[in-house]
């Protein structure tokens, strides 16, 4: 933790820190549940033949998701772990921002579209935390990143 550096993102570390235990939490819970094995694309989203998404959308899950499912269950739990830890650390906060991005905007054109109301709303709150924390890098702020790359030494 870098305590010493004068920066005001204090705040956004905060956010970074929650979101951060969320998702590694949420992460945990599925890898305990074995959520990979399962059919978890038919729990999380329902059936992919009734559901109104976008099209483009709805064939790359049928064409992609389903026949690989167990395949995509990991990259699903593991990336929450992996993601959820590093932002709950200020690890490379930039880089775990842009996977997550690119995570839950998946999870939002697929669950969030699916289900809608809160899914949906928690969803966009999260895309808007996650690129805030691409543009101000919060980790340098009671986080690790202050650490790794003070002084204007190395990637910013």
């Amino acid at each position: 933790m870098n305590l010493k550096e004068r920066t005001y993102l204090w705040y956004i570390a905060l956010l970074r820190i929650y979101i951060g235990y969320y998702m590694l939490q949420q992460g945990i819970r599925k890898f305990q549940r074995d959520f990979p094995r399962g059919d978890w694309v038919g729990r999380q989203i329902g059936d992919l033949a009734t559901l109104d998404l976008y099209p483009w959308y709805k064939k790359f899950l049928i064409d992609y998701v389903v026949p690989h499912q167990e395949l995509f269950g990991y990259l699903v739990t593991f990336g929450e772990i992996l993601v959820g830890g590093c932002l709950l650390l200020g690890f490379l906060t930039r880089l775990s921002a842009f996977v997550a991005l690119f995570m839950l905007i998946n999870y939002y054109l697929g669950v969030g579209m699916a289900r809608g109301g809160a899914t949906m709303a928690q969803q966009q709150t999260f895309i808007v935390a996650l690129i805030i924390f691409l543009l101000s890098n919060p980790g340098r702020a009671l986080g690790l990143d202050g650490l790794i790359f003070r002084g204007g030494k190395g990637v910013r």
